[in-house]
This record gives C-alpha cells, structure tokens and sequence, in this order.
C-alpha cells in the first residue's frame, strides 16, 4: 500500500485492547448475527474475527439499509469464499481465505433510523472489542453518534450511505473513514452538470428535510449555486418535517416563483413522495433535482424518475475496469433472489461492500486488526473498486474519487437501470486546506 501521504499522522496511545497480529495470543471475540428481534448468537474461536453493520433494516431509509447489508454480506462472502474485486487488481493481497487467516463473521443490527437505538446495538460491543470494524448508517444522526462510538472505543467505523459534510470536517475522528463523496463534493460535481443540461437556467428553489443530513446538502449547494459563475439565484427554500408525505405547500409556492431548478433535498420515501407530487404541481420545464438518488428511490418510481437529476453513490456504465467485475458478481449474487430490482447494482451495496474490502486489505498488509496500523494503512492508499482510480486522503480519511451524475430515463438498460449516466465527474473534492477538510484535526 501507499502510505507515503500521511501527513506526519502518527499512533496514538490506545486505551483499547490491542488485537493481536496473526502468530499472537489475542483474538477477536466472536458476536454472531444479532438479527432486529435482538437475539443474539455467541460464539468464541481464535479461528474468526468478526466484523458489523449498523444500518436501517426498518424505517423511512430501510430500502437503503437492505442495500447496505447486500454489499456488506456480499463482501464477506467474497473474503471467505473468494470471488469479486478479491484477489485481483488493487486486492491482490486479499487469498478469498477470511482475513489474516481468520474466517469474517458478521453482527448485524438495525438502527430503525434513530441514534438510540444505534448506540445501545453498538456500545456493550465495542467496549467489549467484539468488533474489528464497523459500517452502515443512513440518517445524520445515526452516521454522527457511529463516528462518536468509533472514536469512544478507537475502531475503526467506514460510513454508510451519508454524505454530511462533518465526518471528515470540524467533528472528523483519526479511525472513521469514507468512501461516498461529501456535500460539498456533491454539490460541485452536481450543479454545473445540471445547469449545462439545461441551458438558461436562472432561480432555484429548496425544499429540505429538517434533520442534520437535509440541512447540510442545502448548505452545500446554496453556498455552490450562488458563490460561482453560474448565474443562479436563489428564489425561495422550505423545510420539511421528515416523515412528510404532503409537500403540496412548498411546491406550489416553488411553482409560483416560476422556478427553473427544484432541489429536493430529501432522502428515501421522503424524496419518493416529494418527486410524485413535484410531477403534479410543478410547470413541465421545472427541473427537478434530488442531490443523493439512490437505486431504491429509481425502484418505487420506476418510469416517474424520468427527467430527475441527481448523483447516485455508483453507477455499472462508469466503465472502469472493475466497474463490470462488481456488477456481475452481484447479479450473479442476488438476481432472482428478491426481485427484478435486484439485479441492478445500488450506490450503497457498491459503498458496503467496497468499505469492507479496505478494511480487509488495510488489517492484511498490517499484519494486525489494530485500528492505528489498520489505519497507517489505508491513509494515502491508492485502490480502485470500479469508479476509477481513488486515494484514500490522508488529512480527513475521505476518498478522492468520481462523482457519478445521473438522470432519470424510462428506457433503462440490460439490467434495469432507470438511472441514465451523463458523467462520472473527477477532481471535484474541495482541497485539504479548504472546508470542510480544513476544520479536520486527525
């Protein structure tokens, strides 16, 4: 690995349980899968290491949390059984054997989309270091509250489906990582794609959940829209309760701004009501955005997505080397398994199961589940797992790496996929000593 960018990054003390490296006497204590009815199986070997999910299996943001745990069971199937990105280019290091000679065990638990209830699923385990790493999470506050336990007990966590501009700005921790891109990477790559697709473009409105997550995307792309040349004016913004179904109000005071742009910066059924009802009130050339379009938004509108723009978390047609390599297996995984839906690829399956990987190749070339070594690792690291060539950046632990934007389009292809890619946009992180990286201290 390359790990030449580190920064002057060094070990901290830990006041953690050292995982031992192969040859040693330590071992990971073994949780088995705590499923959402809590029960939990308990098993002890020096044979396992096991590894967790945190993500929302019930709730508003629940068809993103089965996305998640399909790339993050996926993963370690591959790790176990061989298959997929292991073993190959970039994971040359990774034997399809578990990791470091250890089988990868999972513990799963659902966050039903409330902080709470992740932080009673996660505490006992990692205070008791059951856990090497951890990833999953959706909502602001469940995302917030993971990157305050990794910190709390120094393991290693990689974010789920959240781009909140935090976790690798003012509030980052030395052992959170993050492969999706953040707001303000979002927001860079996705505005000037919009407005050079539809030419003359002038006032935008907001409509935004009030959580910490929707209030972040209309910040980022507020500050985006109005601080460049691209001639846009803001006309209007509103915030919803999340949860809503009736956005009727703020789109039809959208509607009689004559509005250009429509940005609903809404996640999962939120976004899905608010995109049926925006066909409705809003004038036919309105142009309706949603910043993060994740496939299980594509799959409950299927024909209505039509006409919206957005960013998606991975998309099969970036045509990376390995862009197909992931999008076989995973249809060789699941097609047929739950529904025709399965067999298009989703954002946060690719991110789950891309995430585990890292962690896996990171412990490999350490010799040690230690979170610092793991972590020495994979600062600077430079991978690919099918978006193209990416860094792992030392100063805030977030991935450089393409920006998939999308449009909605009712001729899908071989597999599906509803999403149309119009650009897999590069270079567009702000720079470590520019916000938010430059408020990280790791």
């Amino acid at each position: 690995m390359t790990t030449d960018d580190r920064g002057g990054c060094g070990s901290r003390a830990t006041r953690r349980r050292v995982l031992e490296s192969l040859g040693g006497t330590g071992a990971v204590a073994l949780a088995g899968c705590l499923g959402s009815d809590g029960a939990t199986t308990e098993t002890s070997t020096d044979d396992s290491v096991t590894i967790g999910l945190s993500s929302p299996e019930s709730g508003r943001y629940s068809p993103i949390g089965d996305h998640e745990r399909r790339g993050f069971e996926l993963a370690v199937t591959h790790l176990n059984e061989g298959g997929g990105l292991v073993g190959g280019e970039g994971f040359a290091n990774l034997s399809g054997d578990g990791v470091l000679d250890r089988t990868v065990e999972t513990a799963i638990a659902d966050t039903e989309g409330d902080a709470s209830t992740a932080e009673t699923n996660l505490q006992q385990r990692l205070g008791d270091d059951e856990l090497a790493m951890f990833t999953g999470g959706v909502a602001g506050s469940v995302v917030t509250t993971h990157r305050d336990l990794a910190d709390e007990h120094e393991t290693p966590y990689f974010v789920g489906t959240s781009t909140l501009n935090q976790l690798t700005g003012e509030n980052c921790s030395p052992h959170v990582y993050r492969e999706l891109f953040n707001s303000r990477t979002l927001a860079r790559a996705l505005v000037p794609e919009v407005v050079a697709d539809i030419d003359g473009a002038q006032f935008f409105f907001q409509v935004s959940s009030d959580t910490i997550e929707g209030r972040d995307l209309k910040q980022s792309i507020n500050g985006y829209a109005t601080a460049s040349d691209l001639d846009l004016r803001p006309i209007g913004s509103t915030t919803v309760r999340s949860g809503s179904t009736d956005f009727e109000r703020p789109l039809s005071e959208a509607a009689s701004n004559s509005v250009d742009i429509v940005f609903l910066d809404l996640f999962g059924l939120d976004a899905v009501n608010a995109i049926q009802q925006a066909k409705e009130i809003l004038p036919e050339d309105a142009v309706i955005v949603v910043p993060l379009l994740t496939q299980s938004v594509a799959d409950s509108l299927g024909e209505r997505v039509e006409g919206v723009y957005g960013t998606v978390g991975w998309h099969e047609n970036l045509g990376t080397p390995l862009s197909g390599k992931f999008g076989d297996a995973y249809q060789s995984e699941y097609s047929g398994t739950v529904s025709t839906t399965a067999l298009v690829p989703p954002g946060p399956a690719q991110n789950a199961y891309g995430q585990v990987l890292l962690w896996a190749s990171a412990a490999e070339a350490a010799g040690t589940f230690d979170a610092d070594a793991v972590r020495s690792e994979l600062e600077g690291f430079e991978y690919a797992l099918g978006a193209g060539a990416e860094t792992m950046r030392a100063c805030d632990h977030q991935a450089m790496r393409a920006v998939p934007v999308v449009r909605g389009s009712t001729e899908t292809d071989s597999v599906g996929n509803y999403f149309e890619l119009l650009n897999g946009r590069r270079n567009m992180e702000p720079g470590c000593d520019e916000p938010p990286a430059s408020a990280c201290e790791l």
